[in-house]
């Protein structure tokens, strides 16, 4: 019996063709197997019972990492009489869209020989083999062989050939390595240069003397530091220009996290799974200087997922392991301007001449309401698609938006969504944006039809997308958000929540405290936030006492502030203002007027200390300072009355209310205002599920009781988990829009 067999799926860069030759070995089936494109050929001669059990074992034994999604089996009977089977040479061109695995973590194999004093590969820091090490970050080109990837420029010595040839677990490991003819590590501060052990134990002995160093990682630079160490951290601060954002530390085992944060069963999955992500945990303690997470409840936790992160962690302990680049910057992947940045803030670096195709940063999750959510997608998922449940007619490209930029290819019913690369106001952001993109339509072989973007004028990933030469299709911001939740769970319908920062309208005001009935591609903004005057343009996203002050004008409450009258005389005469409903801008003017935070040196930074505050009181046994968010019906929808709130709260806190009692009082009354909107609308419209989405849902206490809330009344609510709620997962909402055929409302 014969057969031409093909695989598609995630069957290349996770030792998918050593594994099809065991089996044909084992079973005595003769023949060839080979990379073709993105997916796995084989030509196969055996008896009838060998061919069913080896092309059952295909898919029921493949190996870790790998992913059968289908298998086709031809007739062949012009294949010629084949003495053994055999692994032979690649093929570039395949019509199938292919699947690639992201870059895998060290597998436990590998940790056995990186610490056994016998092997030959004992404490070397490239350790891999077909089952882990770098992948999409190296890749230059498909099919995944030695001649396409980064590892070319280092030639096999005589040893990693024979294990290449041979039946070990390194058979046709397209990264294999040693210490002979390897990557090799080197530490460099001025003119100082050590190479191979030698490097590894300078670099440790740096950050035990409280030094910074910039250590290259898989998907790009990282700046480590001992947590423990407060001049360290600060230096750290001075370098990356970050005030006041917490730190992520990477631990050496799963044990030593239990000993600082809770763990539960979803969260220990989630620091164990093969993406390695940084997982945001609550502290337990505190064993860090205060520099490290600052205020912040939670700590982001994750663990080592290559050698040279194991052998600095064990010798070390935890360490504080963040993006190596500047706020905004994109992270650094070259040698040479890593090697640039200057003393005194910077120890030293340690690196090897692999060079990083691809930059991708540590993926961020958390567990909301008992799942995984993910906060930022790259490296471990990228460049795997989102599997959806529909298929689009046609390939399409979505621009994302600006901040958090990310675009997403969809073909089929795959999406493939990039790495976020920050925001597009940066040159160099721009360019690496466009860049990865062309990238990815090579690799993937995909051409888009259509590009979809953001409505807003002035976004600069609009204008690129009006660069293409594609049909463009404007793609309402809060929609986008909404939708991305319905492309997840393949939602034809539903009531969109989408609370964020800011959003262009389709009334050409600023929206982003949106209630929208969804139908198919089409929506309708059945309610809102009331409108409240803002001035002073995108300085109101930063200087959250500046929004309050016109909260404050909008309620009719005086303030006892100097730029208050200023304040005034600019909304009434119209001096750059802007009608706003934004949750985002709500939350900053709680947090200024109770004086909890009256600046955002960071996105978000006011929300998250009005949350804190909120979860301080609620862990105290204070009660929440009963308020209520009035919600009027009026011919354009459902009108939530901000202005009402703000004058509520100011007499909370005048009568001497907590500011933990006010804040957690306010998210009960915008939770409680949630469920009755939907609860009118599902009156109105017979809706009963409801998708929450954009950036104020990455706040837990606010999205936990609106979960509580409407699953009690018996709603069924969905959140987004693949894809991040804010605008890391814009793209993938207007993929699925503009392939659904929608267009600018």
């Amino acid at each position: 019996m014969t057969r031409l067999i093909t695989v598609l799926g995630v069957v290349q860069g996770v030792g998918y063709r050593p594994f099809v030759a065991r089996l044909a070995e084992e079973l005595g089936v003769r023949g060839t197997v080979k990379n073709s494109g993105g997916v796995v050929e084989i030509a196969a001669r055996a008896e009838p019972e060998a061919m069913k059990r080896f092309l059952d074992g295909l898919k029921s034994r493949a190996p870790r990492g790998a992913r059968v999604d289908r298998l086709v089996a031809d007739k062949a009977p012009d294949l010629p009489e084949f003495r053994d089977f055999q692994i032979i040479l690649s093929e570039r061109q395949n019509a199938e869209t292919p699947l690639f695995p992201p870059d895998l973590p060290v597998c436990e194999d590998c940790v056995r020989e990186l610490y056994s004093p016998g092997n030959r590969r004992y404490r070397y820091p490239f350790i891999s083999c077909v089952a882990c090490g770098p992948r999409y970050s190296i890749l230059d080109r498909l099919p995944y062989d030695r001649c396409n990837i980064t590892m070319e420029r280092f030639p096999m010595c005589g040893a990693c050939a024979e294990e290449y040839a041979a039946e070990t677990r390194r058979r046709h490991a397209q990264t294999i390595s040693c210490p002979d003819c390897g990557p090799q590590l080197i530490f460099q501060a001025g003119d100082e240069r050590l190479e191979k052990e030698e490097a590894l134990q300078e670099g440790i002995r740096r950050i035990r003397a409280g030094q910074v160093l910039a250590l290259k990682g898989i998907g790009g630079y990282q700046f480590v530091c001992d947590p423990k160490n407060r001049d360290a951290v600060r230096n750290l601060r001075l370098l990356k220009r970050r005030d006041k954002k917490p730190f992520a530390v990477m631990f050496p085992s799963p044990d030593s996290v239990a000993r600082v944060c809770s763990v539960g069963k979803e969260e220990e999955a989630l620091l164990a799974s093969s993406a390695r992500p940084i997982v945001l945990l609550q502290k337990r303690v505190e064993p860090f200087c205060p520099e490290v997470g600052g205020e912040s409840r939670f700590l982001g936790a994750f663990l080592p997922c290559t050698g040279l992160h194991l052998l600095l962690t064990d010798a070390c302990g935890p360490l504080v392991v963040t993006s190596g680049n500047r706020t905004d910057e994109p992270i650094m992947t070259k040698d040479a301007e890593a090697l640039s940045v200057s003393a005194p803030l910077l120890g030293g670096v340690l690196y090897h001449t692999r060079e990083i195709v691809t930059p991708l940063d540590d993926s961020v999750a958390w567990v909301v309401c008992g799942a995984p959510q993910l906060i930022r997608r790259s490296r471990g998922y990228v460049p795997l698609p989102l599997f959806l449940e529909r298929s689009v007619p046609a390939p399409v490209l979505a621009a994302g938006g600006d901040l958090k930029a990310c675009f997403c290819l969809m073909s089929g019913n795959r999406a493939y969504l990039s790495q976020p690369f920050g925001d597009m106001e940066e040159y160099a952001v721009s360019k690496a944006y466009r860049s990865n993109l062309d990238r990815m339509e090579q690799i993937f072989h995909l051409a888009p039809q259509a590009v979809a973007c953001d409505l807003h004028p002035g976004y600069r990933t609009a204008r690129l997308a009006g660069e293409l030469g594609l049909p463009v299709v404007e793609i309402q911001h809060h929609h986008a958000h909404a939708a991305s939740v319905m492309a997840e769970n393949g939602l034809d319908g539903c009531i969109g929540v989408t609370f964020d920062g800011t959003g262009f309208g389709t009334d050409g005001k600023i929206w982003g405290g949106e209630f929208l009935l969804c139908r198919g591609a089409g929506f309708t903004r059945a309610g809102h936030l009331g409108y409240v005057p803002l001035c002073g343009g995108d300085r109101c996203a930063k200087d959250a006492e500046l929004n309050a002050l016109c909260f404050l004008a909008a309620a009719g409450v005086p303030a006892e502030n100097s730029r208050f009258a200023l304040v005034g005389a600019a909304l009434r005469a119209g001096v750059n203002t802007c009608e706003s409903s934004s949750m985002g801008r709500l939350f900053d003017a709680v947090s200024a007027i109770l004086h909890i935070r009256e600046r955002n040196t960071y996105e978000g930074e006011c929300a998250v200390a009005l949350e804190n505050a909120a979860a301080a009181a609620k862990g105290a046994g204070e009660a929440p300072f009963p308020l209520r968010m009035k919600v009027t019906r009026t011919a354009e929808g459902l009108i939530l009355d901000q202005a009402a709130l703000i004058r509520d709260i100011c007499g909370a806190a005048k009568a001497g209310a907590s500011a933990g009692a006010v804040s957690l009082g306010f998210h009960r009354a915008v939770a409680q205002a949630v469920l009755a909107v939907c609860g009118a609308l599902r009156e109105t419209s017979g809706e009963n599920r409801v998708a929450l989405s954009g950036g104020v849902f990455s706040n837990l206490i606010l999205t936990e009781e609106c979960v509580r809330l409407l699953r009690a009344d018996g709603f069924r609510v969905w959140l987004n988990r693949a894809v991040p709620c804010g605008d890391g997962g814009l793209c993938l909402g207007q993929a699925w829009l503009c392939a659904q055929g929608a267009g600018r409302e």
